[in-house]
């Protein structure tokens, strides 16, 4: 089986060439059409969310809006920023979801589904991609199916953090330089291991070593690599060719 890593830097094979952040996220998008995608959305804000809907979007640093014919002429006149999701979803947690399904009940039944139906997308797949200066960044994808598998969905969330981190170097002001890490041999391989998907006690399992120490070197990797999230850690690695 070919491990959601290959998967992922397959689908990002082709953005180290892009020469802006809209070429990283068309690039992206049209990996995962075999996928079934048809639309991209990648954007920073800042965090906390501001005390309005308008503050908030107004803080937006926009990397990428690739949508479907229909969508931009509807979504404004019709208030679809309002408990979006795909916003509003990212600030508040850090594992990747659906729009039909954000984890919230104040963003459940959000009225852009029935138009992005409208338009053949079926569902979507956001993921929070959290950055430093206090933002937090989100690349979403629709997609005119959603029946991919729990690997297909990793690989897809893995790319999406590479592609972002791609997109924030070519849009200044928050591009930055890479973070300089050095990992020990065994947090690569601890990291590796959580790229391949296995939890902590898994990856002790693997090594011989306790479920506590695993996690230790799995969050050492995390503060060396300025990731919030371990899929961030991993993405991260991938860029700077660490694993």
């Amino acid at each position: 089986m070919v491990s959601p890593v290959a998967q992922a830097l397959d689908l990002v094979s082709a953005i180290d060439a892009a020469r802006s952040a809209e070429e990283v996220g068309r690039r992206l998008l049209d990996a995962l059409r075999p996928f079934g995608a048809r639309s991209l959305y990648a954007a920073s804000f800042p965090i906390p969310v501001g005390v309005t809907t308008e503050a908030f979007i107004a803080g937006r640093h926009l990397f990428a809006q690739l949508s479907p014919k229909g969508w931009t002429d509807n979504y404004a006149p019709r208030g679809l920023h309002r408990s979006n999701p795909v916003l509003f979803g990212p600030p508040r947690r850090a594992t990747a979801f659906r729009w039909s399904e954000p984890g919230f009940p104040d963003l459940k039944n959000w009225p852009g589904l029935a138009l992005a139906r409208d338009l053949g997308v079926a569902d979507g797949f956001a993921v929070p991609c959290h950055g430093p200066g206090n933002r937090v960044g989100v690349v979403s994808f629709g997609f005119e199916r959603l029946d991919l598998g729990r690997q297909e969905l990793l690989a897809i969330s893995l790319a999406a953090h590479v592609a972002h981190e791609r997109m924030a170097a070519l849009s200044p002001p928050e591009a930055g330089p890479a973070p300089k890490a050095v990992l020990t041999a065994r947090e690569v391989d601890c990291l590796s291991f959580v790229a391949e998907g296995l939890s902590d006690g898994e990856i002790g399992a693997r090594l011989g070593i306790s479920t506590t120490t695993a996690h230790a070197h799995v969050e050492n990797a995390k503060r060396k690599l300025h990731a919030r999230t371990r899929a961030q850690a991993v993405a991260r690695a991938c860029t700077l060719g660490l694993i």
